[in-house]
C-alpha cells in the first residue's frame, strides 16, 4: 500500500509495533501490534481488525493493575 504522507513515495509493508493507549485515565502499552508500517518516514496504519482487537483487549483488562500488555489475535 502506497504510503499517503505528503511527500513520501514509500510503500507501507507488515511489521508489528509498540501502541501506547491511554485509556480510562490510564497509559496502557502494547507490544506486538500488527501494523502496515512505511520505511521511509515511518507512517503507521492499523487495520480495522487490529483496532476491534485492542479495543476488547483493553475492555477486558480495564480493572486489571497491569499497564502492558502482548498484543494476541
Amino acid at each position: 500500500m502506497a504510503c499517503k504522507t505528503p511527500g513520501c513515495t514509500g510503500e507501507h509493508g507488515a511489521g508489528t509495533i509498540r501502541h501506547t493507549v491511554l485509556y480510562q485515565e490510564r497509559s496502557i502499552v502494547l507490544h506486538n501490534v500488527p501494523a502496515d508500517i512505511c520505511p521511509d518516514c515511518g507512517d503507521v496504519v492499523l487495520t480495522e481488525e487490529t483496532t476491534i482487537v485492542i479495543e476488547d483487549l483493553l475492555r477486558t483488562n480495564a480493572g486489571s493493575p497491569e499497564t502492558v500488555f502482548v498484543y494476541e489475535a
